[in-house]
């Protein structure tokens, strides 16, 4: 309470203190915000509404200042204060932000002035605070200053670009050192005022004139200037500027100062150039080019879809390519009303989402078919187009087509092997036959895997002549062992001929593979044929000797040896007559094998025959007779018929071998003289141990043991040929 009553005292004097100044009434509605601090301590004694509405309303007066603000902007007042108490001199304050605490919160930049005010004696009695809200000059020289930087550092990092300032009436011009070295004057004259006369003088006398009529221009009009010129040939014959500027007036309107920037565009002027000369290296490449080349800009309906296109520029194959006249600057529909829309929504992908395309299609409307490039150009919807007319190609692929399909029905329908190559004599296509006859998988033997089929022994000679044919174009003729998919090689006919354009070049080779082996089989049984014959003859007369001795010798009178030599040489013929006779379609093997022996049949038991009678092909048994033949002409010269006494045995028999049956003859030789091997094989030794193996698909071998010749014939039943059908 004693505190309490103590202060209100003082502060009610202070403030009628206040009262009593002629300036309360001007503090009260004075915009600044304004406090009086009263005695060492700063009490509040006075608080005008500006101030209340910075700090905020609350108990202030007669509290002391650390009182109320207790944080570091107080604490600073506080010094201040102290200050301009203790001195009794006035301290202005630099700007400085707060946060204001009033109705209108957030952070303002405040500049004040501490006042001392002084009692009756002229004693300092406390502090008047005067704080001026000057946040938005602040903010305003801040952007100013922000401003002045930029365009600083636009000046600096320019290049080339200078600012001047002329001042129209004393005709002097301030400017920079860019603005000198754009035209060609010495930096160091940057501080002087030149006049207007001196740079007109550096301008090419081509643009001088044009030049200084636009500066009158823009000085008596007002109006913004802009020219772009060149400089002296001598300053510089290819720096080109480009100047900037307006006519600033005074109060009473008249021109004042001109003001504005110069930048060197020599550079820009160069591109400019360059980019002119390579559009036109570019032009002149476009109308030399063998191809249509088009820009064309999108049309677009309400929904923003392609519909249409506009040309905006064409070559002159362009009209050529697709048979479009005067098409620069009409649509495409306007050109080709029924134009398929297929095409604007394929251009409208390239030119809308920058993606290029190559592609081929036709077009009924036109007639034609294209092989297109598109890529996107500026500006945004636009594209170009580089083609080339594919019709004529087109109509000559589908015809090829035509005739390779042609080709194939007619090779898959020949019984023959046909085959054709590129060129270059790569395989690339086999009809049908080829498989079926090889058993290979379809495209392994392409290229050159072919010659793995042929036999090993004819492959270097077929390789040579088809390099040959090849080289020179000639027919290609070569008989071959071609392996057969049982994996038996069988003989064919390889022929192959060029196929040439109309200008006389090789195209394709196309070939035909002709089974021969039958045919072969049958030449050499002819050659076999022709030499038994031979041999047969001296055989026969030989024979007829024997038996006409060996008769003579056994005869007890001349009438008995007659009849016997008769008898024996009709056997004879008969015998010749079932060889020669190879037309017959069957027999009986027993039949087979008596009919062979009966001209040897000279004596009672000189031959033993057993085995079952079964069936025997024609070829098969012409063979077996022959070999009987020989084999029994040979026992009669050198072997056990040749004495008397001697003994023959010719069995045959079927037995089962590994699940198969199987054919065995043998021929076994006894009571003769002793034999010798031969030192060479004749021709009956050939037709015995080769030639007759053969037909019957088996083996056969000739033993020369001492006791007697033997001969064993092993075969499959099936070697006799149509032994099934002979059975039924």
């Amino acid at each position: 309470m004693i505190a309490t009553e103590t202060v209100r005292p003082t502060i009610e004097g202070a403030a009628d203190r206040l009262r009593e100044l002629p300036f309360k009434a001007l503090f009260d509605s004075a915009p600044a915000a304004i406090a009086v601090f009263q005695g060492r301590d700063h009490q509040y004694v006075y608080a005008n509404a500006a101030y209340d509405a910075l700090a905020g309303e609350g108990v202030r007066l007669g509290r002391m200042l650390k009182e109320v603000c207790a944080d570091r902007t107080g604490l600073l007042l506080q010094l201040q204060l102290d200050q301009v108490f203790t001195t009794g001199e006035p301290l202005e304050v630099p700007e400085f932000e707060i946060a204001m605490g009033g109705v209108q919160r957030g952070k303002i930049v405040l500049r004040q002035v501490l006042q001392p005010w002084r009692d009756e004696a002229g004693a300092v009695a406390g502090v008047m605070s005067f704080a001026f809200d000057v946040t938005e000059q602040v903010g305003a020289r801040l952007k100013a200053e922000e401003a002045e930087r930029h365009l600083s550092f636009a000046l600096e990092m320019g290049d080339g670009i200078g600012t001047y300032d002329w001042d129209t009436r004393r005709d002097s011009i301030v400017v920079d050192e860019r603005f000198l070295s754009a035209f060609g004057l010495d930096p160091a004259r940057a501080l002087e005022q030149l006049p207007l006369e001196e740079f007109l003088n550096s301008i090419h006398e081509g643009d001088r004139e044009r030049v200084a009529i636009a500066v009158r221009h823009a000085v008596a009009t007002g109006e913004e200037y802009e020219e772009e010129y060149r400089l002296r040939g001598d300053l510089g014959a290819d720096r080109h500027v480009l100047a900037r500027g307006r006519c600033l007036r005074d109060a009473h309107g008249q021109p004042d100062h001109f003001t504005g920037v110069v930048i060197d565009i020599s550079k820009q002027r160069r591109d400019q150039l360059a980019l002119r000369d390579s559009e036109a290296r570019l032009r002149s490449v476009l109308v030399s080019l063998d191809q249509g080349y088009c820009e064309a800009e999108m049309i677009r309906d309400a929904d923003g879809q392609p519909v249409d296109y506009r040309f905006i520029d064409v070559n002159p194959k362009f009209e050529e390519m697709t048979g479009l006249k005067d098409a620069v600057g009409r649509t495409a529909l306007e050109l080709v009303p029924n134009l398929e829309a297929k095409w604007a929504q394929a251009y409208g992908r390239v030119a809308y989402e920058g993606a290029a395309l190559r592609f081929e299609d036709g077009s009924e409307a036109m007639g034609r078919w294209f092989d297109v490039f598109a890529t996107p150009v500026l500006p945004y919807g636009r594209f170009a187009l580089v083609f080339r007319d594919v019709t004529a190609e087109k109509r000559t692929q589908e015809a090829l087509r035509k005739r390779e399909a042609e080709f194939r029905t007619i090779t898959e329908a020949m019984p023959q092997i046909v085959w054709s190559t590129r060129p270059d004599g790569y395989h690339d296509f086999y009809n049908a036959r080829w498989y079926e006859f090889t058993g290979m998988p379809e495209g392994s033997t392409d290229g050159e895997g072919w010659s793995d089929i042929f036999h090993p022994d004819d492959q270097e000679e077929a390789w040579s002549r088809w390099r040959h044919s090849l080289e020179t174009g000639e027919l290609y003729e070569i008989e071959y062992r071609l392996r057969h998919h049982s994996g038996a090689y069988h003989w064919v006919l390889g022929r192959a001929q060029p196929v040439r354009n109309a200008e006389g070049d090789i195209v394709r080779w196309l070939g035909t593979c002709t089974d021969i082996h039958d045919l072969k089989l049958a030449d050499e049984q002819r050659q076999l044929m022709l030499g038994e014959m031979n041999h047969r003859v001296k055989n026969i007369l030989a024979m007829v000797n024997a038996t006409v001795t060996q008769t003579m010798r056994q005869a007890d009178n001349l009438q008995d040896a007659r009849q016997s030599i008769q008898s024996r040489i009709s056997a004879m013929a008969r015998a010749h007559d079932q060889l020669v006779n190879a037309t017959w379609t069957q027999t009986r093997i027993m039949e087979v094998v008596k009919t062979a022996l009966a001209p040897h049949r000279t004596g009672e038991g000189r031959f033993r025959i057993s085995g079952p009678d079964i069936p025997i092909a024609s070829k098969q048994a012409l063979a077996l007779t022959m070999a009987l033949h020989e084999l029994a002409t040979n026992a009669v010269k050198y072997g056990s018929l040749s004495i008397t006494g001697g003994r023959v045995a010719i069995v045959w028999s079927i037995q089962e071998v590994d699940g198969a049956e199987q054919f065995t003859l043998t021929w076994s030789e006894s009571e003769g003289p002793s034999v010798v091997a031969p030192t060479r094989n004749g021709f009956g030794s050939m037709m015995i141990e080769q030639a007759l193996p053969a037909y019957f698909s088996g083996t056969a071998e000739l033993c020369y043991a001492a006791s007697g010749l033997s001969f064993e014939l092993k075969a499959p039943l099936a070697g006799l040929e149509d032994y099934a059908a002979l059975a039924d």
